[in-house]
């Protein structure tokens, strides 16, 4: 669901039309108090008028600037609203985003998505949750890695440790590390987090996609596509110990 975009147009308009308000009546107060010298003033020594131009100067720079802002605001409230809109076509889709964090419901799945850099022999992997503790590892030949159309790899995870327990939900991690032939890891794995979008949401005066429990930044979005064949989870070969 979206909510507080209405909110945060409605006060930045609010926060304009409450300067205009208050322009307004020290106007008023400015042309009352010239008015009671004007009709007060000693005929044979009339005032100086060049300071009350100068505040009449400044007012009119005053009002112009706060038409601006209002202005300004009015432009900024419609990009937010074209932004709302723009981020509820991600609705129903699966999107892959750039941080490799995502969140496990509890007896759901977690999915991302990686890539090999050139050269790779061995792919090993480790998946731990927010407190660095490794719940699954395995590793396996590069050969056998499956790639997907766009090249990268996509990995789905039941949830389970290697005894087959279920994790506990929260925050989890993937961590992929490629060798060459002769052990030396080499840079250059890229992972991204995998989910399927159910709503847009405003936290903090921030809009995120909710994809499969975990808050995205529209901004970190690197793909999106129609719901497809998410791969079935397959038990890792475990790493020798």
């Amino acid at each position: 669901m979206v909510t507080g975009v209405s909110n945060v147009n409605t006060n930045q308009a609010s926060a304009a039309n409450n300067s205009a308000s208050a322009l307004a009546g020290n106007f008023e107060m400015f042309l009352h108090l010239l008015t009671t010298q004007l009709k007060n003033q000693d005929p044979t020594s009339p005032m100086d008028p060049s300071e009350f131009t100068q505040q009449l100067v400044q007012f009119s720079q005053v009002e112009q600037q706060i038409n601006i802002n209002k202005n300004l605001e009015s432009m900024m409230a419609m990009l937010k609203t074209q932004q709302s809109s723009a981020n509820l076509n991600y609705i129903g889709k699966v999107i892959d985003f750039e941080s490799p964090d995502v969140e496990l419901a509890e007896g759901g799945s977690a999915f991302w998505t990686y890539n090999l850099p050139p050269g790779t022999e061995m792919v090993e992997f480790k998946i731990v949750d927010e407190d660095g503790k490794v719940v699954r590892s395995g590793s396996m030949p590069a050969k056998d890695v499956v790639m997907g159309p766009n090249g990268r790899t996509e990995v789905a995870w039941d949830g389970t440790d290697a005894e087959g327990d279920e994790c506990d939900p929260g925050t989890y991690t993937l961590e992929i590390k490629a060798k060459d032939s002769a052990g030396k890891v080499i840079d250059g794995a890229n992972v991204n987090g995998r989910g399927y979008v159910q709503s847009v949401e405003v936290i903090d005066g921030v809009q995120y996609l909710i994809a499969s429990g975990t808050k995205v930044p529209p901004d970190e979005v690197v793909g999106a596509f129609d719901p497809g064949q998410i791969p079935e989870p397959e038990d890792p070969e475990e790493e020798e110990a």
